[in-house]
């Protein structure tokens, strides 16, 4: 939700700011004719674009009666590896800035490495588009993971990840995988997720670098699982790390914001970043990676569990 958020956000500043450029008078748009504005998650069934009709005008909807609050638009997605195509549903939702919003949603199941294309078709035929392909990673081990590094007093513990051929992703997070020795009501065997943001750098090469602050994260786990523990879900049974891993939310390859900031104010800029041919804004797709390594009992034990099989 927040990638849709900062879309609708880039969204509103075009609109406003084209009030004065020529491409937006309709008889002399250089074939443009709707600004899209939305993305495909494979983490969900419900998907959101936003339409905005290229007129003399800048889009400002501030009833539900207004002029500009019916738009002629149909909008549809197709599926290009079987040809199934999906009519949109449409909305006019409030945004926060108060205004309203043409919103298009529908209702259906991404699949990774497939290539989407959506389709905004005026009543006179006139059409933009645009496509993305979903992201995927089939590979079991991507990351190269560098070795792990122990402070002195064993305090600190802290480890490279690098993905390659991976230059644009939007989210981070840690993963540790949790159990206990409990076999009945109270048992824990989950994972815990801590939240890293776009932490890190784009390397040279066209990768992603960044460094998984283990010791550090095991604040945010004992304090999740304490919180459970205070609700009743899990007892008390001594803690067991199995696993450490890396989850990432991936943009497609067309995703790739100047010098990798997502800076509304840049992105905002007609022909900055865009893939809607007849047309402005954008429309992507976003995936998702996971891997994960076991860890030994004594790492388990360094950083104040339990050790595992064997005993300790």
């Amino acid at each position: 939700m927040k990638i849709l958020s900062l879309m609708l956000m880039i969204g509103l500043l075009l609109a406003t700011a084209a009030c004065d450029d020529a491409f937006i008078d309709p008889f002399d748009n250089d074939e443009r004719y709707y600004t899209i504005y939305g993305f495909l998650d494979v983490r969900e069934t419900e998907h959101a674009v936003r339409v905005i009709p290229v007129t003399r005008f800048p889009e400002r909807i501030t009833t539900t009666t207004g002029p500009q609050s019916s738009i002629d638009a149909t909008v549809t997605s197709t599926d290009l590896h079987t040809g199934e195509t999906i009519l949109w549903r449409h909305s006019l939702d409030k945004l926060s800035d108060g205004t309203y919003g043409h919103i298009y949603r529908a209702t259906f199941l991404v699949q990774t490495g497939r290539t989407y294309r959506l389709e905004v078709k005026r009543s006179d035929g006139k059409t933009a588009s645009a496509e993305t392909r979903v992201p995927y990673i089939s590979e079991a081990a991507y990351y190269q993971r560098g070795p792990v590094e122990i402070s002195l007093d064993s305090s600190v513990v802290t480890q490279e990840i690098y993905i390659p051929n991976v230059p644009s992703l939007w989210n981070i997070e840690a993963v540790y995988l949790m159990s206990n020795e409990a076999f009945a009501e109270g048992t824990l065997n989950g994972r815990f997720f801590i939240p890293y943001g776009r932490s890190g750098v784009r390397t040279d090469d066209g990768g992603w670098r960044f460094t998984l602050q283990i010791s550090e994260d095991q604040t945010r786990v004992r304090a999740e699982i304490d919180s459970f523990r205070q609700a009743g879900v899990y007892d008390n049974s001594p803690l067991i790390l199995e696993s450490v891993g890396v989850q990432i939310r991936i943009l497609d390859t067309n995703w790739n914001p100047p010098e990798g900031v997502f800076d509304p104010e840049v992105l905002a800029q007609p022909g900055t970043l865009s893939n809607v041919k007849n047309g402005h804004g954008f429309w992507g797709s976003v995936g998702l990676y996971r891997q994960e390594w076991q860890v030994s009992p004594a790492f388990s034990r360094m950083l104040g569990y339990r050790g595992g099989d064997d005993g300790s």
